[in-house]
């Protein structure tokens, strides 16, 4: 029981970095656009929630087809296992957070849907899968990731949450391009 509410305070905590990005992309854009960052912070929590929901988590913790992804759980249901539901709520935040990360880096350059898009991806099947890689097996305590096999650990989400942030916004940037005008007009 003890471990249940310890990892729903986390998932608590975990949950407060949302508007926290929220505020910061806000507060470091120009004022026309901190309305749309905001929503875009706001809708990237939705569409990875649902996703995560419907698709992420069987892709993550379902059974493992040769390391490389999950093949069950799908649109789970955490009605009757609070130890699941828990784990769930755990791992949505931080494939929310994964997601946001990617909207701090193309604030004021990428356009609503396109941003939309890439939140979708993110977070229905890039951050499942690689999660799948490092942590598939950690609802039943076996390594099943190909990662996880090989003995790789990552420290509280720096590699599967906070790289794969990273890494999407670093391909978005690339498409986009450079910013164009000078910077002191910003």
């Amino acid at each position: 029981m003890n471990d249940l509410i310890w990892l729903l305070i986390c998932s608590s905590l975990v949950f407060l970095m949302q508007p926290g990005f929220m505020c910061l992309e806000s507060g470091l854009t120009r004022s026309k656009n901190s309305i749309n960052v905001a929503i875009k912070n706001l809708a990237d929590f939705g569409i990875s929630v649902w996703l995560f929901w419907a698709i992420g988590y069987g892709l993550m913790f379902g059974t493992s087809q040769l390391g490389l992804f999950g093949s069950s759980y799908f649109v789970l249901d955490v009605s009757n296992i609070p130890s699941v539901a828990a784990l769930f709520l755990f791992q949505t935040m931080f494939c929310s957070t994964a997601t946001t990360i990617v909207s701090g880096a193309v604030a004021e350059r990428m356009r609503f849907q396109a941003y939309l898009i890439v939140a979708g991806f993110t977070s229905g099947l890039i951050y499942p899968i690689f999660g799948h890689w490092a942590w598939n097996g950690l609802n039943n305590g076996v390594a099943n990731g190909w990662l996880d096999q090989l003995g790789f650990i990552d420290f509280a989400g720096s590699t599967v949450v906070h790289s794969i942030g990273g890494w999407v916004a670093l391909a978005a940037l690339l498409v986009i391009g450079p910013r164009s005008g000078p910077i002191s007009s910003r």
